[in-house]
């Protein structure tokens, strides 16, 4: 194998990883901008998958007191009501310009909440509120495989102290992350000759998540805020990007 090639795969996944220990999201997103220069999409999406479920796995035990099932149960039933809807529509709307705008929302929210010092909180709502947030994570995840940003940026709205809002948004995009790499793997798009590749970049993932974790557990809940902001910040930078590159070309 291609030296250069296996480095780049395993340097990522382990990137990767260490953003996912400190924020509880962004794995494939930082994994696929760093792949997709060596390798080609159809190859690295499910790899990318993979390592971001052991990832969620792995850093989920160490912050499992914030997993409150009252709490996370009106999330999970609004995105199974969502993913579907996305699924649906998906030949229906266009891909790109769906994406172009949630790059753009991305960008204005994550730069006036990296810019305020003291955040809006959301009260009310209730459960009503966190299951069409749900709904929306679902949607999207359905549409663009982009489940995670609505409830991350919910969860911060609420004031939850970090493990609590990592108990929420990490076990819903572990399930909709879990069904995308099933998914992968069941259409055989994953090839046995590649399972040497993909257990290395699960180990280095791993490795890196636990790297990201210390040092998470040592931030703040601001801090951790503003490391969850400047990650969705970077998703949304990437979106909109993708798509002026594709307007431009």
């Amino acid at each position: 194998m291609d030296p250069v090639f296996f480095s780049v795969m395993l340097g990522g996944a382990l990137v990767a990883g260490f953003v996912s220990g400190l924020t509880g999201l962004g794995t494939a997103l930082i994994a696929l901008s760093l792949w997709l220069f060596v390798a080609e999409p159809a190859f690295a999406v499910p790899i990318a998958a993979t390592i971001a479920v052991a990832c969620h796995v792995t850093t989920l035990a160490f912050v499992r007191r914030g997993v409150v099932w009252a709490r996370l149960k009106p999330f999970l039933i609004g995105g199974l009501v969502g993913l579907p809807a996305g699924v649906l529509l998906l030949p229906l709307l266009d891909r790109e310009t769906v994406k172009l705008g949630l790059g753009l929302f991305l960008v204005a929210y994550c730069s006036y909440g990296l810019l305020v010092r003291k955040p809006p909180l959301v009260r009310g709502g209730g459960r009503l509120a966190d299951g069409l947030v749900g709904a929306g994570g679902g949607f999207f995840g359905g549409l663009l495989s982009i489940s995670g940003p609505l409830p991350t940026i919910w969860a911060g709205l609420r004031g939850w102290p970090k493990d609590e809002q990592r108990g929420v948004y990490q076990p819903f995009n572990l399930i909709v992350l879990l069904t995308a790499a099933v998914g992968h793997y069941a259409s055989g798009r994953v090839a046995a000759a590649d399972a040497g590749l993909i257990l290395g970049a699960t180990l280095a993932a791993v490795l890196g998540a636990l790297a990201g974790l210390a040092v998470y557990r040592r931030a703040s809940d601001a801090q951790f805020r503003r490391y969850v902001l400047g990650m969705l910040l970077l998703a949304g930078v990437s979106l909109t990007a993708e798509r002026a590159a594709a307007l431009i070309g």
